[in-house]
């Protein structure tokens, strides 16, 4: 359904929902993260004009969903963690340098799978979580993580080929499913489920 070959277990919602705080301070980084990629991939391509303004419009998106996980955050009593390290996301980018042709090619693939993987923890929260709060703001951001994972999809297939996209893609996404499949379990949005 997400295109991802590991699905993650329903269980991981109730094991992520017991610390709602800390989810939420992951989930504003991971929205922060997404934003400040959006913006280096501006700054590495500035002649792709269309491109370019569809990064500054997921850029402003995912500040917005930064601003409302931390507004809710705050609502509940919490505050921002320090960042920590993202070990699924520097994980996936270390295991395509090994055979990493192109490397645009890559940020773009690597991109779409960590949205990819965002869209269906988000799902699986949206409809899983007790808390109705909580499953109602994961329910509100699956269409624009949805949009997010297809658009850089999209531009690997325009910019590269489908061939080439497709065969690349498959590679990534093997890797992407061992390293989420054998990462310890934390309260975050990009853990492994035990």
């Amino acid at each position: 359904m997400f295109g991802l070959e590991y699905e993650t277990p329903p269980e991981w919602v109730a094991r992520v929902e017991s610390d709602p705080l800390a989810l939420l301070s992951d989930h504003a980084h991971c929205e922060l993260r997404a934003a400040a990629s959006a913006q280096a991939m501006i700054v590495r391509n500035p002649r792709r004009t269309g491109f370019v303004a569809e990064l500054l419009e997921l850029a402003h998106e995912e500040l917005e969903h930064f601003g409302s996980v931390c507004r809710l955050l705050a609502s509940r009593g919490g505050a921002l963690d320090h960042k920590a390290p993202n070990p699924y996301a520097e994980a996936l980018l270390a295991r395509s340098a090994a055979d990493r042709g192109d490397a645009l090619l890559d940020r773009l693939l690597v991109a779409g799978l960590i949205e990819a993987r965002s869209l269906e923890r988000f799902h699986l929260l949206a409809t899983g979580l007790a808390d109705a709060e909580l499953a109602g703001l994961y329910r509100s951001l699956v269409p624009s993580e949805a949009r997010h994972h297809t658009l850089f999809r999209d531009r690997a297939r325009e910019f590269f080929g489908s061939a080439t996209c497709d065969r690349r893609w498959a590679v990534l996404r093997r890797r992407e499913a061992e390293i989420v499949a054998g990462l310890p379990f934390a309260v975050r949005i990009h853990s492994g489920p035990a």
